[in-house]
């Protein structure tokens, strides 16, 4: 009791001393550059445990968030890390904002950089963070950039690390040749032993994703062995060797790959990795070595369990799967069937079924049915499915085929009801919508046998048998065939539409003439080809006056329908040849055309394809008969002179070579100052057949020559050419935007004569711009569209203009400037000093604060140097110049 009282008396005593000494402490800590053991603890206590920490913290939860909403397609090699995708990536933007925000905090606070020195342990740390924080919202540049600092600034464990996050963010940004330099570089230091075991794990684990990434399967599952060791936690090694039996199973090596997915069983697995791995099994199933037995027995046994119930729908998959694998292509089609039937929740696993139907049939082909099948498995496949755009373009592709095959059934049926009389008509029409109804009865009762057909096959398959399968219908005439009918609503594929057909022919492959050889025809777009059949394709199938009041009874509603069926014919055989590659069916639909629709003008055409298809087929004398007959019919066309003389064809394209040739000296003419040369190459141009648009981009830049050359009238006479005569074309809108320039400064400058302005003097530097100061001048604004909406940014402009400078009557202009890049142009300025005005408005006003970026760069320009810097479009040259002349610097 006496000595607690001794201790507390003391204590009383001291602790007034005590204050003093603690304060002095903090403020000793305070300093950054004075390396004592008081500062160094001090700003690393502070650093870790208040910035860094909290940041960290941020970052794991956010990793966390990623990896939850990461989803796993089995059907393709997984993922060695579950970063989810770019919308996830998007979600956890907001908190890499905050790490970066706290990171930068602690470093500015407490770094201990003393003459070079780093003396604060956890600096390194925290640029560490900030630059994968970088990474995750998926700024690569600045994410290498700051693991670069790491790697020349720190000799510590980070710099190996940064090097791998470095080759992560190549990879990311499809650079592998450089990831590949670091990988390697990163693969000596491990022979030489500097890598700790985590770096080593990750540095493999990023190896094997530099591999998977260019289908280089052996060796990645060669990376991913070497790393397995150095890999902590259960599921993370468990998740890896799966990956690795994918590797082997996509290389071909199946009995490895199966060995790989029993290790996978045996290492206490998630429930769902364990599955996938049995059904990974069955898929690395090789025909060569047998065994199917077993490996479907235990499928099949998998039905039977409840515990499997969720994942019926992936193992009638398999099994399809299985049945593919030995070439059983109807057992395949029944599994896959079931497959659809029984999955509810996962759409994936019901898209992937639906698909590989839909591939089944293509291949046949029968296209009807695969047309079906793609439908539906671009309905259940999700957007971020790897191949979801190759499968959108094959249905896109086999909707318009079906939508071809329709036109040319309904125009057959109306122009048959049209050879009618009238009670006929009407007869025909009554049985059609009886038979229909017929028909809607029959479908009902038919699916609902499926149901049951279908369920019960699924028992069936259980047991080890195969189920009943079921019937297709199909109607001869098109009225018939209510599935056709409901097809009419589809949109053509919009590659079909508008465009020259002499494109069609420009394939190397296909060994044709290379040459445009003038408008020979256009494949109408199928929004035109059905405008007439709108009616009949959108009303009530089961009322008369849907199929009555399309008939063709006069003879110029049944040229129309004709000719809706000729292009019909034509538009679906250029689809076989230039998009499925089916010329088979190609060379058909072209000699249902020439032989059925004689004077329909498309003959030509026709007879041309049809003489290059069966030479492709190697049918030549059908290719001999094909040319003879053009060459009777037709000896003036161009299709004739191609095919008779083998010479023609390169001369075209000699003249066309020609005219480009011209047009790019007389570009490097126009920046010599050689004004005259343009003017002889555009003579020259007139006695040559040219594109529309090189005679366009030709009389711009004449229009510029004459510019240069101060010869106002007639260029302003040459601009309004261009104005008028090329519409359409990418010179219209710039020469547009400065005609009108030019003819506001002409009414400015007779209004009142600018004022003189001191300015300082310039040296003058080499430049392909002119320093004109008291020419009229746009305000430009370089927009990157991918961080910038242009839309948004003028009508921000526009709001500010009419709130600050009504009087001015400024006007905003958005034109196309390259890819990814819009050019946004305020005129008119009257001089370099008025334009210099707006842009530190630009600069400084609060009102643009909200649109201002450095995704956005602005400039001052004269309203003659403006032509040159958008049909050069050197944004560096132009900076150079402006940041001399206009702002001095």
């Amino acid at each position: 009791m006496m000595y607690m009282y001794k201790v507390r008396k003391t204590l009383i005593r001291i602790l007034p001393l005590l204050g003093p000494a603690i304060f002095l402490f903090l403020l000793q800590g305070c300093s950054t550059q004075k390396d004592s053991f008081i500062n160094r603890a001090f700003h690393q206590i502070n650093a870790k445990y208040n910035g860094y920490f909290n940041a960290k913290e941020i970052y794991n939860e956010s990793l966390k968030t990623l990896s939850e909403a990461h989803v796993d397609n089995y059907e393709d090699v997984l993922s060695v890390f579950r970063y989810g995708t770019e919308q996830d990536a998007a979600s956890i933007s907001g908190n890499m904002d905050v790490i970066y925000e706290k990171a930068s905090l602690v470093i500015r606070r407490h770094s201990m950089d003393i003459r070079g020195e780093e003396h604060n342990k956890w600096i390194d740390e925290t640029y560490y963070l900030i630059g994968r924080s970088h990474f995750f919202k998926h700024d690569f540049t600045l994410a290498i950039l700051t693991f670069e600092y790491i790697i020349r600034q720190y000799d510590t464990r980070r710099s190996h690390d940064a090097k791998v996050w470095i080759a992560k963010s190549y990879h990311e940004q499809e650079r592998y040749e450089q990831a590949l330099r670091l990988l390697e570089t990163l693969e000596r230091r491990y022979r030489d032993g500097l890598l700790k075991d985590e770096t080593v794990a990750m540095f493999r684990k990023a190896y094997a994703d530099h591999f998977i990434r260019q289908d280089m399967y052996e060796r990645a599952a060669a990376q991913l062995e070497a790393g397995l060791p150095y890999v902590k936690g259960r599921n993370e090694r468990a998740r890896l060797t799966f990956i690795q039996a994918q590797l082997y199973q996509h290389s071909g090596q199946f009995a490895r790959a199966q060995e790989t997915y029993e290790r996978v069983l045996d290492m206490r697995a998630s429930r769902e990795m364990r599955f996938q791995a049995r059904i990974g099994m069955a898929q690395a199933y090789d025909p060569s070595v047998g065994g199917s037995d077993f490996i479907r027995d235990e499928l099949m046994d998998m039905l039977g369990q409840s515990r499997y119930e969720e994942f019926q729908d992936q193992i009638y998959y398999a099994l399809a799967q299985l049945y593919m694998r030995q070439d059983d292509e109807e057992s395949a089609i029944e599994h896959y069937l079931i497959s659809t039937e029984v999955s509810r929740d996962n759409n994936l696993q019901k898209g992937l079924s639906f698909l590989r139907l839909g591939e089944i049939y293509f291949e046949q082909p029968d296209y009807e049915q695969a047309n079906l099948y793609y439908d539906s498995a671009n309905t259940f496949l999700p957007a971020s499915y790897d191949e979801i755009e190759v499968v959108r373009e094959r249905q896109q592709v086999l909707s318009g085929l079906a939508q071809l095959s329709e036109v040319i059934a309904v125009e057959d049926s109306l122009q048959h009801l049209a050879s009618l009389s009238d009670d006929e008509q009407q007869a025909i029409v009554a049985e059609i919508i009886k038979d229909l109804e017929e028909q809607e009865r029959q479908r009902q009762e038919a699916e609902r046998q499926r149901q049951q057909e279908m369920r019960e096959a699924g028992r069936m398959a259980r047991e080890g048998q195969r189920g009943a399968g079921g019937s297709r219908q199909g109607g001869g005439w098109y009225f018939y065939n209510t599935s056709a009918m409901s097809n009419g609503e589809m949109e053509f594929f919009s590659n079909f539409g508008e465009r020259p057909l002499e494109d069609l022919w420009r394939i190397s492959n296909r060994q044709m003439a290379a040459a445009d050889f003038g408008d020979f025809g256009e494949m109408e777009s199928f929004d035109d080809l059905l405008a007439g059949e709108e009616d009949t394709l959108d009303l009530d199938e089961h009322d008369p006056e849907t199929y009555l009041r399309n008939i063709p009874n006069s003879e110029e509603q049944m040229a129309l329908s004709v000719e809706r069926q000729v292009q019909a014919y034509f538009n679906k055989a250029m689809l076989f040849r230039d998009r499925l590659n089916d010329l088979e069916n190609a060379i058909q639909s072209f000699t249902e055309l020439v032989n059925n629709f004689d004077g329909s003008g498309k003959e030509m055409q026709a007879y041309y394809y049809l003489y290059h298809m069966h030479r492709e087929t190697g049918n030549h004398a059908a290719a001999e008969q094909i040319k003879n007959t053009l060459l009777e019919n037709y000896p003036d066309s161009e299709y004739a002179m191609i095919i008779g003389d083998p010479d023609y064809a390169e001369n075209i394209r000699q003249r066309q070579n020609l005219a480009n040739e011209l047009y790019e000296q007389s570009y490097s003419a126009f920046f010599a100052g050689r004004y005259d040369i343009i003017s002889q190459n555009r003579a020259a141009l007139d006695t040559l057949e040219v594109e529309r648009e090189l005679k366009a981009k030709f009389s711009y830049l004449h229009a510029m020559a004459l510019g240069k050359n101060d010869d106002h009238e007639l260029f302003l006479t040459e601009l309004q050419y261009v104005v008028d005569n090329y519409e359409g074309t990418p010179v219209h809108q710039p020469a547009s935007v400065l005609l009108a320039s030019l003819h506001e400064e002409q009414e400015e400058r007779l209004a009142a004569a600018p004022e003189q302005v001191s300015r300082p003097e310039r040296d003058p530097i080499e430049s392909p711009y002119d320093y004109n100061p008291d020419a009229v001048h746009f305000f430009l604004l370089l927009v990157q569209t991918e961080h910038q909406d242009p839309a948004r940014v003028s009508n921000a402009i526009t709001s500010f203009n009419e709130e600050h400078f009504e009087e001015e009557s400024l006007s905003v202009n958005n034109v196309y400037f390259e890819e990814g890049k819009q050019l946004l142009t305020i005129t008119n300025f009257q001089n370099m000093e008025s334009g210099l005005d707006y842009f530190l408005q630009w600069q400084e006003h609060e009102q643009l604060e909200t649109v201002r970026s450095e995704h956005i760069e602005p400039f001052v320009i004269s309203v003659n140097n403006y032509p040159t810097f958008y049909q050069d479009k050197k944004v560096e040259d132009y900076r150079v110049f402006f940041d001399y002349y206009y702002l001095g610097i």
